[in-house]
């Protein structure tokens, strides 16, 4: 029961936390500006709406994530130099990512000499001596390129974050979060928004209400995700005015110590 209401109290902190940094402004604000990175602008012209109260507590998963099972079995030879998990007719980035479940590799790669050809965004798992392709996603010319990230989402626990792009840069359309097993613990539609990660064990998505099924125009959908029980689940919701949500605006994704792919 103790440790239950520390977890009680933290969770508050971390809620009241994202609650205040909302409303707290923001020195690079007008720098993002003066470099064109800004959402769709807007402004309330209605309330927005009611937060879902049937949302809070619900167990999240990797459902309608874009990165799928291959459609036959491949493997590479392992190396501890993801790069040369890379196809030669490709050019790419790469990062690897340990936890106790296992380690997996994250590639992000685009055809060599065709101009707006193929991209792949591939998730590789290490078994023994081999690496076995478990995750696969392909997009035929692409804008923005997929982005790629080592980090620590859970307190010694690494992760890869995969983001994929929106039509404006510094903004995103789904975020993926790839266990050491292989597998999307959790997927995120971002619309054009954008994720951040107040401390271990929480993220925190900021998606465009004119985006979603509910539009709320002049509005983000801010979600507070914990890492809890075994899953990632829902804690707190709510509707900010887009001025509010851009000032929390680092990146499409930002997370202290995360390590991008190269």
């Amino acid at each position: 029961m103790l440790r239950a209401g520390r977890a009680a109290v933290a969770a508050a902190a971390v809620c009241a936390q994202v609650l205040a940094l909302s409303a707290a402004p923001s020195a690079s604000a007008s720098a993002r500006a003066k470099a064109g990175v800004r959402a769709p602008q807007g402004s309330p012209t209605a309330p927005p709406p009611s937060p879902s109260t049937g949302v809070i507590g619900l167990r999240l998963s990797g459902f309608g994530t874009h990165l799928l099972a291959p459609t036959k079995p491949s493997y590479k030879p392992y190396s501890s130099d993801c790069h040369e998990l890379l196809d030669p007719a490709f050019r790419g980035k790469c990062v690897t990512a340990t936890s106790q479940i296992g380690t997996v590799a994250g590639v992000v790669e685009v055809e060599h000499g065709a101009f707006g050809g193929q991209e792949r965004d591939l998730v590789w798992h290490r078994r023994g001596d081999r690496w076995w392709l478990t995750l696969v996603h392909v997009s035929n010319n692409p804008g923005l390129p997929t982005l790629l990230w080592r980090t620590d989402l859970r307190q010694g626990h690494q992760d890869l974050v995969f983001v994929m792009p929106a039509a404006l840069r510094g903004f995103g359309s789904e975020l993926d979060v790839i266990e050491g097993n292989g597998t999307v613990s959790l997927y995120r539609f971002l619309g054009q928004g954008f994720a951040d990660v107040p401390e271990p064990g929480y993220l925190v998505t900021y998606v465009p209400g004119s985006t979603e099924a509910k539009p709320a125009d002049g509005y983000f959908d801010q979600l507070l995700i914990r890492y809890l029980g075994g899953a990632w689940r829902a804690v707190s919701q709510q509707y900010v005015p887009y001025p509010a949500a851009l000032r929390q605006h680092k990146g499409v994704f930002w997370a202290p110590g995360a390590v991008g792919a190269s």
